[in-house]
C-alpha cells in the first residue's frame, strides 16, 4: 500500500527544505556580486541553480518512495504473520537490509508452514510422519519431535494396558465357564500359548498317589497350533519344574540349549530358546506349574500377566477339585439313601421286630443329611471364598494400575510442559476488565448456576441450596467459568468438548493445545475427571470436565474443606516427591453431591515441584469388577449372591445387587429396616446407596481388623446367609470386600434330596 499524501509530504519536506536552502545560499552569493556579473551570466547562473534543485528534489522523491514501498510491504507481511496467517511472497528489489529482512520473513513463513503441516499430521493421528530439524537452534522443531515421541510412547503403553485388560477379561470368562479340570487345563494352555504368542506350553498339576506320594503330572500340552497327547510325571524337586514348585517363584531362562525342550514339532528341527515357568499358587500353596517356550523373549508385561492369571487359575483348580469331591460325596450319598429306602421297605414287613432298626435308620438319615448339608455349605463357602479373593485381586490390581497411571502421567514430558504452560497462562489472565464487562460475565455465571447447577444439585439432595453460596469469589475463576462453562454452547455434561473459546487469551491458546490430548486420555481410561493445580497457590488451573470447582482455590476457596481440597493440601505440604495419595469417598457438591474419591500426585520438573495432578476415581469401573458387569449368575453367585465393598465407617463403597436389579423392592426393604424417609428418597434420586447405607455385620468387623474368613450370619433383613470376607490391600484407605449367598439357596439341592 502506497503512503498517504500527508505522510509522503512529511517524508519529502526535508529534501524540499534542503533544496530551497541551496538556492537561497547561491542566490545570496550571486546577489552580492551582481554588479560584477553581466545580466546574461546572471540568468544562466539562476537557471543552473534551478535545475540542480529540481534534480535534487526528483532524486529525493524517488528514493523515499522506494523505501516507503519496501517498509509497507514488510509491515503488511509481518501483520499477516502475527495474526497467524501465511503472507504471499513479494520480492523487494535491491540488495539492501530491507530486502534481507523481507527474505528472512519469507523463510520464517516457510518454516512455520512446514511445522504446521507436521502438527496437522500428528493431530490427525499420523504418528509415522517425519520432520527434520533445521539446526541446533530449531527449538520449536525439537519440541514438536518430543511431542511426537511422547505420543508414540503413550500409544505403545496404552496398547500394552489394553492387551492386559482384554486378556485378563478373556481368561476370567474361561475360568468361570470351566467345570472339569482336564478340560480347564487344556483350555488354559491353548489360550496361554496363543495369548503370549509362545510356540509350545504345558501345564502340570499337583497329584497325590494312592500311597500318599505327591508328584506333578502333565494335564495338557500344546505346541505349534496342535494339542499334544503326552503323559509325564515329575517328582517334587526334579528338574526346573520340580524346583519351581519348591521355590514357589517364577523361573525365566533365555538362550537355552537346543536339547532342553521336551516338546518338539515335526515341522522343523529348531527348538524354542526361551523358557518361562510359573507356579500356580494360592498365597504360599502351589497347586501346579505352567511351562511356556518360545523363540522370542517374553516381554515384562507378558510375564506379569502370566503371574497374575496364575493365581486365578490356582483358585479355579482348587474350587473345581472341591466341587468334584462334593459331587462324588453327593452321588455316594444318593446311592446310600436309595439303599436305605430299599432297606426301609424290606423292614416295613415286620415293623414290630424291626422298630429299633427303623429308628436307627432314621437316626442315620438325620446324621447323613446333616453331614451332607455341612459338606455342601462348606463347598459353597469355598466357592464364595474363591470369588471373594478373585475379585479382591482384581480390585487391588485395578487400583495398582490407577496408581501407576498417575505416576506415569505426572512424569510425562508433555504433562510437564502442560503444567508449566497452564500455571503460567493462569497468571496472565487479565483481571482488570471493565466493571461493565465483569458484571456481564457474573450475570451469565449466575444464570447458569440458577438454571443448571443448583436444580441438579437440589434434585440429588434433601436440602435446598442457594445460588449465592456457590458463586466463585475469585475474578480469575469468574472469567474462566464464563468462557468455559456459562458461555460454553455445549450442554451440561459435555462442556469438555470445547477446546478454544476464541477469546484470544494466552490461557485459551494453551488450553487449545493440551486439552484434546488430556481429554482423550481421560476417555480411554474411564476417569471421571483429571485436574492440574498450581502447587504454590493451590489454584485449580485446569480440569477436563469443567464442573463448578474449575479455576477455584483448593487451599482458601469454597471447596478447600472437601476431600478433594484435603488431598491436594496434603500433597502440596509433603516434601516427598514420590508421594501418591488416595482419599476415601465423600459426597462432592460440584459433582452434584455424588460420591467422589480422588488420587493426587505432585509434578516435578527436576527437583522443583511445579504442580499437582489429580484423578477423580471412576465408580462405574469398580462396580463392573464387583458385579461381573451385572452377571452375578454367570459368576457363580446364583439368584441371591453378590460381592460388595465397605469402608471403615461400615458404609457401602459400591452399589448392591438389589439396588441394581429392583430398586423399588430394595428401597421398601430399607424402609422396613428403619431408614429415614429422606435417606431412602436420596438413594432413589441418585440411584446409588454408596455412603448412604450402613452395613453392620460381625464379619465386616473382623475384616476391618485385618482378618479373612467365612461366617454364617443373619443380614439386616433377618435372612440367614453365608459370608466370606477379606481386607483390601489398597494404600491410604481401609476397605473390605464381602461376598454373600443366602443359606436357603446354598442348601436348596440338599433339602430337595431330603424331601424326596
Amino acid at each position: 500500500m502506497l503512503p498517504g499524501k500527508k505522510q509522503l509530504l512529511y517524508r519529502l519536506l526535508p529534501s524540499i527544505v534542503v533544496g530551497l536552502l541551496i538556492q537561497l545560499v547561491l542566490a545570496s552569493i550571486f546577489y552580492l556580486d551582481h554588479e560584477k556579473v553581466s545580466k546574461l551570466n546572471l540568468a544562466i547562473t539562476g537557471i543552473t541553480l534551478f535545475c540542480v534543485s529540481v534534480l535534487w528534489l526528483v532524486f529525493s522523491v524517488r528514493s523515499i518512495l522506494k523505501i516507503s514501498l519496501a517498509v509497507e510491504t514488510i509491515h503488511e507481511a509481518s501483520g499477516i504473520l502475527s495474526a497467524g496467517g501465511y503472507p504471499d511472497r513479494k520480492k523487494i528489489d535491491g540488495k539492501d537490509q530491507l530486502s534481507e529482512v523481507s527474505e528472512n520473513l519469507h523463510a520464517l513463513t516457510s518454516s512455520l508452514q512446514v511445522k504446521s503441516d507436521f502438527m496437522t499430521h500428528i493431530s490427525n493421528g499420523n504418528l509415522e510422519v517425519g520432520y527434520v530439524v533445521s539446526g541446533n537452534d530449531d527449538l520449536m522443531g525439537k519440541a514438536l519431535l518430543d511431542i511426537k515421541d511422547n505420543l508414540v510412547r503413550m500409544k505403545a503403553e496404552e496398547k500394552q494396558r489394553a492387551w492386559s485388560t482384554e486378556a485378563l477379561a478373556k481368561f476370567v470368562e474361561l475360568l468361570q465357564s470351566s467345570t472339569d479340570i482336564k478340560v480347564l487345563c487344556n483350555t488354559i494352555i491353548v489360550n496361554m500359548v496363543k495369548t503370549l504368542r509362545a510356540n509350545q506350553g504345558a501345564i502340570f498339576i499337583l497329584t497325590r498317589s494312592e500311597d500318599g506320594d505327591e508328584y506333578l503330572e502333565m494335564q495338557a500340552c500344546y505346541a505349534y497350533d496342535r494339542n499334544k497327547h503326552l503323559s509325564m510325571k515329575i517328582e517334587i524337586g526334579q528338574g526346573l519344574i520340580g524346583q519351581a514348585y519348591l521355590e514357589k517363584e517364577t523361573i525365566y531362562l533365555k538362550d537355552i540349549p537346543d536339547d532342553f525342550v521336551r516338546i518338539t514339532s515335526g515341522l522343523g528341527d529348531a527348538n524354542p530358546r526361551n523358557i518361562l515357568i510359573i507356579p500356580l499358587k494360592i498365597d504360599s500353596t502351589v497347586v501346579g506349574i505352567v511351562e511356556m517356550a518360545t523363540f522370542r523373549e517374553f516381554a515384562s508385561h507378558e510375564i506379569m500377566f502370566a503371574e497374575k492369571i496364575g493365581e486365578s487359575i490356582a483358585h479355579t483348580i482348587t474350587s473345581l477339585r472341591l466341587s468334584e469331591n462334593t459331587r462324588t460325596m453327593l452321588r455316594e450319598a444318593e446311592e446310600r439313601a436309595e439303599e436305605m429306602r430299599a432297606q426301609e421297605e424290606e423292614l416295613r414287613q415286620n415293623q414290630e421286630e424291626l422298630q429299633a432298626t427303623q429308628e436307627e435308620v432314621s437316626r442315620k438319615y438325620t446324621e447323613l443329611f446333616s453331614k451332607l448339608k455341612d459338606l455342601n455349605r462348606q463347598s459353597k463357602f469355598d466357592q464364595l471364598l474363591s470369588i471373594t479373593f478373585a475379585k479382591k485381586r482384581n480390585i487391588e490390581y485395578y487400583f495398582d494400575i490407577i496408581r501407576n497411571q498417575i505416576i506415569t502421567f505426572s512424569e510425562d514430558k508433555m504433562i510437564l510442559d502442560a503444567m508449566r504452560a497452564f500455571a503460567a497462562a493462569f497468571k496472565t489472565i487479565d483481571v482488570n476488565v471493565s466493571e461493565k464487562k465483569l458484571a456481564a460475565m457474573n450475570h451469565s455465571i449466575i444464570e447458569y448456576y440458577k438454571h443448571e447447577f443448583i436444580p441438579r444439585l437440589n434434585d440429588n439432595t434433601n436440602q435446598i441450596h442457594q445460588v449465592e453460596k456457590y458463586i466463585p469469589g475469585e475474578t480469575k475463576a469468574a472469567i474462566l467459568q464464563y468462557h468455559y462453562i456459562s458461555n460454553n454452547a455445549h450442554p451440561t455434561g459435555q462442556k469438555s468438548m470445547l477446546n478454544d473459546p476464541l477469546d484470544g487469551s494466552e490461557y485459551s491458546k494453551v488450553h487449545a493445545t493440551y486439552h484434546p490430548i488430556i481429554r482423550s486420555y481421560l476417555e480411554k481410561f474411564g476417569y471421571y475427571d483429571i485436574f492440574l493445580l498450581d502447587s504454590i497457590t493451590g489454584e485449580l488451573v485446569y480440569s477436563v470436565f469443567k464442573e463448578v470447582d474449575y479455576a477455584t482455590n483448593m487451599i482458601t476457596g469454597l471447596y478447600s474443606t472437601t476431600n478433594f481440597g484435603k488431598v491436594v493440601q496434603e500433597v502440596i505440604a509433603s516434601q516427598d516427591r514420590d508421594i501418591v495419595r488416595l482419599i476415601d469417598f465423600e459426597t462432592y457438591a460440584p459433582s452434584y453431591n455424588a460420591p467422589a474419591s480422588f488420587i493426587a500426585k505432585p509434578v516435578y520438573d527436576g527437583d522443583i515441584k511445579i504442580g499437582i495432578v489429580v484423578f477423580q476415581m471412576p465408580i462405574n469401573k469398580v462396580n463392573q469388577i464387583l458385579t461381573g458387569d451385572n452377571h452375578w449368575r454367570e459368576d457363580g453367585q446364583g439368584d441371591s449372591g453378590e460381592t460388595f465393598m465397605v469402608g471403615s465407617d461400615y458404609r457401602l463403597r459400591s452399589i448392591t445387587r438389589g439396588m441394581i436389579e429392583n430398586a423399588d423392592r430394595y428401597l421398601n426393604a430399607l424402609k422396613r429396616q428403619g431408614y429415614a424417609d429422606d435417606v431412602i428418597r436420596q438413594i432413589g434420586k441418585t440411584g446409588t446407596n454408596i455412603l448412604l447405607e450402613n452395613v453392620r455385620l460381625n464379619c465386616i468387623t473382623k475384616a476391618l481388623n485385618g482378618k479373612s474368613g467365612q461366617q454364617l450370619e443373619q443380614n439386616a433383613n433377618g435372612v440367614e446367609s453365608l459370608y466370606t470376607y477379606a481386607p483390601l490391600a489398597i494404600v491410604d484407605v481401609t476397605w473390605v470386600i464381602v461376598s454373600t449367598l443366602s443359606d436357603e439357596e446354598a442348601s436348596e439341592r440338599i433339602e430337595s434330596l431330603r424331601n424326596s
